[in-house]
């Protein structure tokens, strides 16, 4: 009886590894095609399942961060915001080894921040740059992260006198940065990636900030003459085209 149980048992384990494993697939393959809720709805039965499990846990957090990139609604993009940073935060406790924990901890909270205002943004700029240094030395191939670093630039560069005051004062270490080093961060993702069309309007507005227009205007010709692929490169182009008609 009980030899008949264990066997029972193990053959209840290797369904259920199974499914899970068919559940995680399937969604890879709804992400591939941008159908983020098809992918989250089946990240939740995969969570049903193994509810600690790392691999579920950083797909949660990468999913929720698309369904805020992909709308224009502000109350859809703090929930979805906040629920990443949750499943971020819990991918970085299950497995601080991998480069999809510190990616997607480094993207969310660096979104919370400027989603909360400029001091909070500062505050979080430090967990920013900390996960995704650490990122880029466990995956320098990702250009994703090299973008991250270069809006991270950016966004110091861009502080004004009376913040740049506020971070002296409230951190020993005030964060530096340069739109020099954000267009070479920009310039390296584009390499990493031609058919991205974040990095070249990101390339475009560091540009913009450098004095040089022609490459501005090279950049944000190049991100339009690529075919959207979703709703946020949809948005980005929009952005694009804009800057170009402000030059």
């Amino acid at each position: 009886m009980k030899k008949i149980l264990s066997v029972a048992l193990i053959m209840f384990g290797f369904v259920m590894a199974q499914g899970f494993s068919e559940l995680i697939d399937q969604a890879d393959a709804k992400y591939d095609v941008d159908d983020f809720s098809g992918t989250h709805e089946l990240l939740q039965q995969a969570q049903v399942l193994e509810p600690d499990n790392f691999e579920v846990i950083w797909r949660l957090a990468r999913v929720h961060f698309d369904f805020s990139d992909n709308s224009a609604d502000e109350a859809v993009i703090s929930e979805n915001l906040y629920s990443g940073l949750e499943y971020a935060k819990k991918a970085l406790e299950l497995d601080e080894s991998r480069v999809e924990s510190h990616k997607w901890y480094g993207i969310l909270i660096g979104r919370v921040g400027e989603m909360e205002g400029t001091k909070q943004k500062i505050i979080n700029s430090y967990e920013v740059r900390d996960h995704t240094v650490r990122a880029i030395e466990l995956d320098p191939t990702d250009d994703g992260l090299y973008n991250v670093m270069g809006q991270w630039h950016y966004a110091i560069a861009e502080l004004s006198w009376v913040m740049r005051k506020f971070a002296a004062t409230f951190f020993a270490t005030p964060p530096e940065g340069s739109f020099e080093e954000s267009r070479d961060y920009f310039a390296k993702a584009t390499e990493l990636a031609p058919d991205g069309v974040r990095n070249f309007v990101w390339l475009g507005k560091a540009n913009e900030k450098l004095d040089d227009t022609e490459a501005a205007k090279n950049a944000y010709n190049d991100a339009l003459a690529i075919t959207a692929g979703n709703d946020s490169e949809r948005l980005l182009q929009e952005e694009a085209q804009q800057l170009l008609s402000d030059l």
